[in-house]
């Protein structure tokens, strides 16, 4: 275990994620935290507190308070726009690192890094809610419910709607290019990715209410494809929908005329989205779901739902979880998704003490009893 007195460094603390964190580790934990801000100062109504006023990309200095810290935590965005930086100075300087957002090609990039040279330390990518939770809860069910048998297909579906901030929208968009690799609509089968074409890439999902029916698109996920590597499962399909009417307009116009391909139509995109969000929490609530449905060999199927309101307060405590979990405890040095970093069960856990989440689960079994012997 490490000291409870750990310095805690966090890039982007005055967002309604980094808040979050902060909070949590002020109640749950007794580390020092040092809160870096790019143009506002934080106002300190604690001891445990301190303010650091710098740009997070600047990397001398960005290095230069990385060597003093116990973990740094990265809720400062957009993805793209981050880039490896802050990764990178915390891969060279050793320091653990938890990043909120980082996506596929981070996660990609670490990866081969740390195979040309291991890292002495966890390096966390995608330990928000998508991805993040969306692979933890998967995870979750099939550590608790699957009996250790082989799996034969997984599939997961999102949906969510927020007030999206600039960050998180242009994030969104850059996704909805598969992160520059143009996969497209897509699935796994017998490990094999199988492209389809936009109309036959839709599908209703009937989520738990207050969601309700939906109407989803095939997506490819890398972290979902990292866990059924683990598992040995042949067979994935991912399913998503952003269900604020006006910012799925939004959404599927990016998608249709790729404005995910420059950085000038990504903003102009992003800004759209981010308005087009804001207007529709006028009349509606937040609120985000992941539904799993997993297929043993054996003929039983695990149906799992989650639920969640506000996606900044879940990410957030996501992270604060995550962080809490470094300090306390020993992880491998190394570059990880978070269901490959923390015990899934520790944050379904407290995410569930936090009143973050609402869960339930069902099994039963497709096959007859002559079937089955």
């Amino acid at each position: 275990m490490q000291n409870n007195y750990s310095n805690v460094l966090i890039l982007g603390g005055t967002g309604k994620v980094g808040k979050t964190v902060i909070d949590y580790l002020l109640k749950h934990s007794q580390c020092q935290i040092s809160v870096v801000t790019r143009n506002t100062q934080l106002s300190l109504d604690n001891n445990r507190l301190t303010s650091l006023q710098f740009d997070a990309l600047d990397k001398k200095l960005l290095s230069h308070h990385c060597k003093q810290a116990d973990l740094v935590i990265s809720c400062i965005g957009p993805s793209q726009i981050v880039g490896s930086t802050v990764a990178d100075i915390c891969y060279q300087t050793g320091t653990p690192y938890i990043d909120a957002g980082g996506y596929d090609p981070l996660l990609k990039y670490l990866s081969q890094l740390v195979m040309a040279k291991p890292s002495t330390v966890p390096l966390i990518i995608n330990a928000g809610l998508l991805p993040g939770l969306s692979g933890v809860y998967p995870n979750y069910l099939i550590t608790h419910y699957s009996d250790k048998q082989l799996i034969e297909n997984l599939e997961v579906c999102y949906a969510g709607r927020d007030a999206w901030s600039y960050n998180s929208a242009w994030d969104i968009i850059v996704g909805l290019g598969d992160f520059g690799e143009n996969r497209g609509f897509c699935y796994i089968a017998n490990n094999k990715l199988i492209k389809v074409p936009f109309f036959k890439a839709a599908n209703k999902q009937t989520f738990a209410e207050p969601i309700g029916k939906v109407s989803t698109m095939l997506i490819y996920s890398e972290e979902l494809r990292r866990l059924t590597n683990h598992y040995k499962i042949p067979n994935l399909k991912v399913w998503g929908a952003n269900i604020g009417p006006k910012a799925a307009f939004s959404c599927a116009i990016a998608k249709l005329f790729g404005y995910y391909k420059t950085p000038e139509k990504i903003t102009k995109a992003a800004k759209r989205l981010a308005s087009a969000s804001a207007k529709d929490m006028l009349k509606l609530s937040p609120i985000y779901s992941i539904k799993c449905n997993i297929k043993l060999v054996d003929g039983r199927i695990i149906e799992g739902n989650l639920l969640t309101g506000d996606t900044y307060l879940a990410t957030g405590t996501v992270i604060a979880i995550t962080a809490k979990y470094l300090l306390e405890n020993t992880v491998v040095a190394g570059a990880y998704s978070l269901h490959e970093a923390i015990p899934s069960e520790v944050i379904i856990n407290q995410l569930l003490a936090e009143n973050i989440i609402q869960i339930s689960t069902t099994t039963h079994n497709t096959l007859t009893a002559t079937e089955a012997i």
